[in-house]
């Protein structure tokens, strides 16, 4: 049972939820999917103290090197309108911004956010992109 990764020191935890990052590149979806395989499902942090948790796990797990990983986050329903995987309305937001891009940036091509390891900033992207992806445990 992958939850119990956790009780071996694999992932990191809050009161309610366990994390833990998967490092195979996968889709959105197929990510989604392994997740739930696992009883889970893509990480949904809704709030500052789990968004906290999940950058600095990602900034643990890969430093000194970016690697952008998949939450259960997406704007695939309406453009704008951001998700979590299980349909409720995202409140809490940590897009990247600085002088040159500011995120979310790629309109109808970008529907599905990642966290960067190196700050845990929001980027969209491509949802066929692969990349590593994290998946959220109900303790």
């Amino acid at each position: 049972d992958q939850r119990k990764g956790y009780s071996k020191g694999w992932g990191r935890r809050t009161q309610t939820k366990c994390f833990l990052i998967f490092k195979h590149f996968e889709t959105y979806d197929i990510a989604q999917k392994l997740c739930e395989a696992r009883g889970g499902h893509l990480a949904m942090p809704a709030d500052d103290t789990e968004l906290t948790v999940l950058r600095r796990y990602l900034y643990d797990a890969f430093q000194p090197y970016n690697w952008p990983s998949w939450v259960g986050i997406h704007d695939r329903r309406s453009e704008g309108l951001w998700l979590f995987e299980n349909g409720q309305r995202v409140s809490v937001f940590d897009w990247y911004r600085d002088h040159l891009v500011t995120q979310p940036n790629g309109g109808t091509r970008e529907n599905c956010v990642s966290l960067s390891s190196d700050d845990g900033k929001w980027w969209d992207n491509d949802c066929e992109r692969r990349m590593y992806y994290i998946c959220e445990y109900r303790l």
